[in-house]
């Protein structure tokens, strides 16, 4: 089951609290996850609100180009059943479960070549 949908933006290190202040004010949102991934060079944090949630991505380009061709992140229950679910669908698996610093993700191509990122999020 998906709990949360996050479209993805990627900006400079630099950028990030400007980015996360724009989105805040632009959504009436409110600041949701935050990580550093040191071993990516990333630093993300998500802007949430009832219409639209934000994921936003910063870091060096070369460290973002890696993530860059996945548009949107979705936040499931459990990845395994809806890993199942997809492959049923037809959509390919483009990376097997890997851990990050909140939980495990996934990456997969629908049928029709949107690139989707599947988390799954350790408890808070």
């Amino acid at each position: 089951m998906i709990l949360e949908s996050y479209i993805r933006v990627f900006v400079e290190a630099g950028e990030f609290n400007k980015t996360r202040a724009f989105y805040r004010t632009l959504l009436n949102g409110s600041d949701g996850l935050y990580f550093s991934y040191p071993e990516k060079g990333l630093e993300l944090a998500a802007v949430i609100s009832p219409h639209l949630s934000v994921l936003i991505v910063a870091g060096p380009s070369e460290a973002r180009k890696p993530f860059e061709s996945t548009a949107l992140t979705l936040r499931v229950d459990a990845l395994e059943p809806t890993i199942d679910s997809l492959l049923v669908q037809g959509a390919n698996q483009l990376e097997p479960i890997q851990t990050t610093p909140v939980g495990r993700k996934t990456r997969f191509r629908h049928i029709d070549g949107l690139i989707v990122e599947y988390v799954e999020n350790h408890d808070e």
